[in-house]
């Protein structure tokens, strides 16, 4: 499946949430601009790096990750990248980890409570300051990053990333991270060539800091994407019957994420 799909495509390290589930990790996926060539995670949480092995992906690849919040089923496999990062018998390059205001303060109290070695010292550290409306932008060469404030933890954001594409155009994914139904993810996602969207629970129990099918459909119907993929799944939210659920508000075509499974941006 790799091979047909040659980039920019976006890999799930984690399909699901904090509470276990087969086939769906912790929230984690890999942006790969062409085949072979530099990874960006978006979010990294536990998980994330034992499934960058299972899609044969180097760590090493990895020079840059991307965080929406703090929740530990979000980013607390950063250490384990890190301590990974330690190995002499590989070539790591530089790498920078973006997230919210308070990531450089968490990062230096996880070395005080993991000790020196779960802390990689020579990666860069940037956080994202929001202007008035809660929005912000940075670019990293052909990379440029977006975000918005969502409706979860005071700190949580939404991300969207456009790069190159071999056509000569620019591709985009959007990345809701964890929200409610909040109309700034939506527009952050307008027309973006895959929408990544939670769905955390089944329509019978909304709620304000998450997403069900159908308020994850509305979302996207706002946005117009090209594609929305679905994830972030509690276990007893069945997959095939929020795609169906979500069919019903979204027209577009929707997929429905799994540990390890992967999708073309173009």
């Amino acid at each position: 499946m790799s091979d047909a799909l040659p980039g920019p495509r976006l890999w799930v390290l984690g399909a699901g949430a904090i509470l276990p589930r087969a086939g769906y990790g912790c929230a984690g996926y890999a942006l790969e601009p062409s085949a072979g060539g530099p990874l960006t995670l978006l979010d990294c949480g536990p998980g994330s790096v034992r499934m960058l092995g299972a899609c044969e992906l180097a760590p090493e690849r990895v020079e840059r990750v991307v965080i929406s919040h703090f929740h530990t089923d979000h980013w607390l496999d950063l250490f384990a990248l890190y301590f990974a990062r330690r190995n002499p018998t590989r070539a790591w390059p530089e790498l920078e980890v973006i997230g919210p205001v308070g990531l450089r303060a968490r990062v230096e109290a996880a070395r005080g409570v993991l000790g020196a070695y779960a802390v990689d010292e020579r990666a860069r550290v940037t956080e994202v300051e929001l202007d008035a409306r809660g929005r912000a932008s940075l670019r990293r060469g052909d990379l440029e990053f977006e975000c918005v404030r969502t409706l979860h933890a005071p700190e949580a954001l939404a991300w969207r990333v456009e790069l190159g594409a071999p056509d000569g155009g620019r591709a985009s994914v959007a990345y809701s991270g964890d929200t409610g139904e909040n109309p700034a993810v939506a527009d952050l996602a307008a027309a973006a060539d895959l929408f990544v969207c939670e769905c955390s629970f089944p329509d019978a129990e909304p709620t304000e800091h998450h997403l069900t099918p159908s308020s994850a459909a509305r979302l996207a119907a706002r946005a117009r994407p090209r594609r929305l993929l679905l994830s972030h799944f509690y276990p007893h939210n069945d997959p095939a019957r929020a795609r169906e659920l979500a069919s019903r508000t979204f027209e577009g075509a929707i997929d429905c994420a799994r540990d390890g499974s992967l999708h073309a941006l173009r």
